[in-house]
């Protein structure tokens, strides 16, 4: 018993003294191609801006125009490289910026994101908008 609480301190310790930051898993694109260029990879959990929330996506739809986009064949000059992609989204709130209204964690949303990962902004002061990242 004494030599699992020995090889357990030092374990412990370490995983203190070296902060994690917070991730999560995507699709990502890092260069145009065919399906082979998506690779699930780990990647920073973005923090929403105070007018802005962030949502946990249980399930996004991939539409043939994702295809399209991937290839390299529309907008390529316009799409930004590593890229996510999946645009209408299903899932809850994680996070609610402090300007927020109408918008609390846990709520379930789901959204359209915008193409150009401009976000969709609701009009009037203080509304959410969803932003992709």
């Amino acid at each position: 018993m004494k030599v699992a609480v020995l090889f357990a301190i030092p374990f412990a310790t370490s995983l203190l003294a070296e902060p994690v930051a917070p991730s999560m898993q995507a699709i990502v694109v890092r260069q145009f191609g065919g399906p082979e260029v998506l690779k699930l990879e780990d990647a920073p959990k973005p923090e929403p801006k105070q007018d802005e929330i962030l949502v946990k996506v249980i399930a996004a739809g991939v539409n043939s125009f994702d295809g399209t986009l991937r290839s390299g064949n529309f907008a390529k000059d316009k799409i930004g490289l590593p890229w996510i992609p999946g645009y209408d989204i299903a899932g809850t709130v994680e996070k609610a910026g402090d300007k927020v209204t109408g918008f609390k964690a846990g709520d379930p949303v789901y959204a359209m994101i915008s193409l150009r990962r401009i976000c969709n902004r609701q009009r009037g002061p203080g509304r959410a908008k969803t932003c992709h990242h």
